[in-house]
């Protein structure tokens, strides 16, 4: 079989390059082709697995990859699929092994995980530059694999239009071929002027945009499971399965009960952070679109508020923090995809196959 085409996959910012990633291989598995996945630099992430009898057991792991390899059935053993781990302070955490040594467990995975395929899907490291110190960030493995470079980004302002074109600039010098860009989590009110403004802007500046992809607000939130793993509460009441409730928005109950209902029904599948003495606040809460009650200072709930809660199927979580504290915590979560989100990666892979110009970036390839 002929050298697999590869694609570098990049993303600047929070730009959703992995739930992109995926549905671009579903679809490109969809036409016959073989797709491998290969992440080089992973970046590892402490999960505690929770069992029934109360156990946890502690370890970590890539879950991007771990993503992809289910969804796409891949049969590499994982330490192929990424066999470097990194965290924040790998200055220290990889200095047992040289850059060489590094390298080489790149190279020989890579070996492994291109063989027999039509099409090898890249993914870059956490932020492009990682582990530029030790020749490995993604501009330097993109240059070893001669592969072709797809940036996906985020476009939230104007400035990010031209902190994309010198991020372009930059793949210039290094003499990578960049064959354009997905702008990915459009904002809805950015939307039109995405298309209108931005990117006619960023083809006259010679950065093809493949696709513009609006954000869909029930796709990124963030699973009250999310939630959970970040808090790591306890949880009173609720579901067993957290990971299909979703939160699309999060209140304070800060007010007064007469005015609770009112507040309360301005948002839907909603997180409501308060104070576990707040009995009325929290009825009022249980009796609109309330994913999760998450009780804050310790303060255990009445038996009417948990009763109701059962009743209502909705999750009670208590944390020892504040509300202003918890509120900090869960600023700027987004959902993370796992394999059991089989609806929410098949939407995502329509919205692709629908806004991206997808057979362009195969012909381009």
């Amino acid at each position: 079989m002929d050298s697999p085409k590869k694609l570098m996959i990049s993303g600047f910012r929070e730009s959703g390059k992995t739930a992109f990633c995926i549905s671009f291989a579903l679809i490109l598995q969809d036409q016959g082709l073989e797709v491998g996945y290969f992440k080089p630099i992973g970046w590892q992430t402490f999960v505690k697995e929770r069992f029934p009898s109360g156990k946890q057991l502690g370890y970590f792991f890539d879950p991007d990859a771990h993503l992809m390899k289910e969804v796409l059935k891949l049969d590499q053993p994982i330490e192929n699929i990424v066999p470097v781990l990194t965290d924040f302070n790998y200055l220290t955490s990889m200095a047992k092994e040289t850059s060489e040594e590094l390298e080489r467990k790149i190279e020989e995975a890579y070996s492994k995980v291109s063989e027999g395929v039509d099409v090898l899907l890249i993914e870059g490291g956490h932020i492009p530059q990682l582990l530029y110190s030790r020749r490995l960030s993604t501009f330097d493995l993109t240059k070893k694999f001669d592969a072709k470079f797809l940036i996906v980004s985020s476009i939230r302002s104007d400035i990010h239009v031209d902190e994309l074109l010198f991020r372009k600039t930059i793949l210039n010098f290094l003499n990578i071929n960049c064959i354009g860009t997905v702008l990915n989590n459009v904002p809805r009110i950015s939307f039109e002027r995405a298309k209108g403004v931005i990117k006619p802007v960023l083809e006259e500046n010679s950065l093809k945009v493949w696709g513009i992809i609006e954000e869909y607000r029930e796709l990124t939130a963030p699973s009250v499971a999310d939630i959970q793993d970040l808090i790591e509460g306890q949880i009173l009441e609720g579901p067993s399965n957290l990971d299909n409730i979703l939160v699309e928005d999060t209140l304070v109950g800060s007010m007064t009960a007469e005015s609770a209902i009112t507040y309360f029904r301005r948002c839907v599948n909603k997180a409501v952070i308060m104070g576990g003495d707040r009995e009325d606040i929290a009825l009022a809460a249980l009796e609109t679109s309330t994913a999760v009650l998450i009780l804050t200072g310790n303060l255990y709930p009445t038996v009417r508020v948990l009763s109701k809660a059962r009743e209502k199927n909705i999750p009670v979580i208590l944390v020892p923090y504040d509300t202003y504290t918890t509120i900090n915590k869960l600023e700027g979560l987004t959902g993370k995809l796992k394999p059991g989100n089989t609806e929410r990666i098949k939407k995502l892979k329509e919205i692709v196959e629908t806004e991206v110009d997808w057979k362009g970036i195969i012909e381009a390839l």
